[in-house]
């Protein structure tokens, strides 16, 4: 099923973790990523826990997380509605000691996965999905916490795609949808964003060259270099709460 804007809302990515979590980190990612466009009403709550597959009452208490954290807003009587502004750093803040978590987590499961992707991707991508990437290079965003995030999780998911395998495309999407909220810290500032520019440019110039250990190694810099952000981030940001 799509909203109104035409972003897929369901199945939902199962993890191990409570079915509202899910619900909540699923959702999350489509409005930070614009998939849900800002302002866009969301289905009727009866319609959209059964396109989740969800119950009503698990669906309910990820929407009030979710509008207790600005990215939704919720108004008696009427449709919920995405927020128009994602408060990204408000968002993250709120989330901090939740995120330090589950940052370990995404980093372990990212460094696994997404080295393989991107070494299979180099054998098999084609002229046009090298353009593809090409344009969410250049396409910006460094200006911009909110686009930037965007355009990460977009590259990452297309260099999955570019595998050519179905599965592992999959895959590359779910990766997306469980490490939104940690990886989201490395765009909160011009040097994490230009990072993770960077980072995509040298992976891009490895799969243009059709160059699996280079692509490889490529990606396992990349991740490396963001987890260092993320942890310097997470720990100035864990500084600044204790002394607020």
């Amino acid at each position: 099923m799509t909203d109104p804007a035409g972003a897929s809302l369901g199945p939902l990515p199962r993890t191990h973790a409570l079915i509202a979590d899910d619900i909540s980190r699923h959702l999350e990612r489509l409005i930070v990523t614009g998939e849900l466009s800002p302002g866009a009403p969301l289905p009727p709550e009866r319609v959209l826990a059964q396109t989740l597959g969800v119950s009503r009452n698990a669906l309910r208490e990820a929407l009030t997380r979710l509008a207790g954290l600005g990215l939704i807003e919720r108004r008696q009587g009427s449709a919920n509605r995405i927020a128009r502004r994602v408060p990204l750093s408000a968002t993250l803040a709120a989330r901090m000691n939740e995120v330090s978590a589950e940052f370990r987590n995404a980093a372990e499961f990212r460094a696994v996965i997404e080295p393989q992707l991107v070494r299979l991707a180099a054998a098999r991508v084609d002229r046009s999905q090298l353009e593809a990437l090409r344009e969410l290079l250049e396409s910006g965003g460094e200006n911009d916490a909110e686009g930037s995030a965007a355009l990460d999780i977009a590259f990452h998911t297309a260099v999955a795609q570019a595998t050519g395998n179905p599965l592992l495309a999959a895959l590359g999407e779910l990766t997306a949808s469980w490490t939104v909220a940690a990886r989201l810290y490395s765009h909160l500032d011009a040097d994490g964003r230009r990072l993770s520019h960077d980072g995509h440019a040298r992976i891009l110039a490895a799969l243009a060259a059709g160059d699996p250990d280079a692509a490889e190694y490529a990606m396992r810099i990349h991740l490396a270099e963001i987890r260092q952000l993320i942890e310097s981030a997470g720990s100035s940001g864990a500084d600044a709460a204790s002394d607020a």
